[in-house]
């Protein structure tokens, strides 16, 4: 299952990611510079703001850093109006091309399900 389990502080984040060719265990690690007064940065509508957490995945000399994540609030009017979500951006030379997260609280407090995107790019060259 693709979640993402957050520790009780909301400093670690540990989980896994697969698709049909691979998987990853993710671990996601507070940026503590970036958190004021022990609350993460929030991006706003006018752009994503400075990255929360440092994105780590399992490698075979230890973990490696993929990349990072992001915080985000839900503005569409709505009955998610006001919920918070994440964003990553993953990649490593392994990958065929960045992998791009998102990371949202599922039924159980604390644990979110992540979904893929595919890069718009790609979308429209289809």
């Amino acid at each position: 299952m693709n979640h993402l389990k957050f520790s009780d502080d909301r400093k670690s984040a540990s989980g896994a990611f697969s698709t049909l060719h691979f998987g990853l265990d993710l671990e996601l690690h507070a940026i503590d510079g970036n958190w004021e007064k022990g609350k993460p940065p929030v991006g706003t509508p006018e752009g994503p703001g400075r990255p929360a957490y440092d994105v780590f995945a399992a490698g075979g000399r230890g973990p490696v850093k993929i990349g990072a994540a992001w915080i985000k609030e839900i503005r569409k009017p709505g009955p998610n109006q006001g919920k918070q979500f994440f964003t990553m951006s993953l990649d490593d030379p392994s990958f065929q091309s960045a992998l791009n997260l998102s990371a949202f609280e599922g039924v159980n407090p604390g644990i979110y399900d992540l979904k893929w995107e595919r890069p718009r790019g790609a979308q429209n060259a289809a």
